[in-house]
């Protein structure tokens, strides 16, 4: 498909995840204790922004599509092919939890390969991958590279333990340095930057996503990280540009 001579490539689509689904990728202990009432969220709520607002959309908007669906789209208007991020896992960053951070990492991304990338090679993935464990961070996002074939990795702008400048996350920038693959950075989480009293919901959305955006460039570039990695790929997703 291409419009002009050119290829049509979307770069920043979402998927709705299937918490059902994913569990049954993460070891047996979640799988057992699922859909109880002590376990039935993988992630964290975004924020407490989303959902205190009543949201009037376009009908058909938000649609609870999947891979089926995602194909028509790109073959309705014409894309070639997407770069598909998570949509509820953009609370990543908030889990406490190392070992869940780690355990749930590697079963969206198992669940994403299986689901979307067996189903057409129009569907690319970022794989999550645990900061809050930064040595397995470098662990997921190798395999997630080497073995599952995706692009690279999403770090959420906001949540994590610290900005994305500081040393702690290096091993996971030379990794991907090594690897020559995409780190894209992606809001979604609001909270803590100075938006928790705003409402309505929109000029929250307008908003955050260049907030977080623009603390996660100024931590990248005053700490040299793009001069220290320049192989990495990075993209800064959803910043109003």
């Amino acid at each position: 498909m291409s419009f002009n001579g050119h290829t049509i490539i979307d770069g920043d689509g979402h998927v709705i995840e299937d918490y059902a689904a994913i569990v049954r990728y993460m070891p047996k202990p979640y799988q057992d204790k699922f859909d109880t009432h002590t376990f039935y969220n993988l992630f964290p709520p975004l924020d407490h922004l989303h959902s205190s607002n009543l949201h009037d959309f376009q009908p058909g908007a938000f649609n609870k599509v999947g891979p089926d669906g995602w194909v028509v789209f790109l073959d309705d208007v014409g894309i070639d092919s997407t770069v598909l991020y998570t949509t509820l896992g953009l609370s990543l960053g908030k889990i406490v939890s190392r070992d869940w951070a780690i355990d749930v990492a590697r079963a969206y991304n198992d669940w994403f390969y299986h689901t979307y990338m067996t189903r057409s090679p129009r569907f690319k993935g970022m794989a999550l991958v645990p900061l809050q464990e930064p040595r397995a961070a470098v662990e997921e996002l190798r395999r997630a590279v080497e073995e599952l074939g995706m692009c690279g990795a999403m770090l959420p702008s906001t949540g994590v333990q610290a900005h994305l400048g500081d040393q702690r996350y290096w091993p996971i920038y030379e990794e991907a340095d090594r690897l020559g693959c995409a780190i894209g950075i992606h809001g979604g989480a609001h909270e803590n930057l100075g938006l928790d009293d705003l409402s309505p919901y929109a000029p929250v959305h307008a908003l955050g996503h260049p907030f977080g955006q623009m603390i996660s460039f100024g931590g990248l570039v005053f700490n040299g990280v793009f001069d220290k990695f320049p192989h990495v790929k990075f993209g800064f997703m959803e910043g109003g540009v």
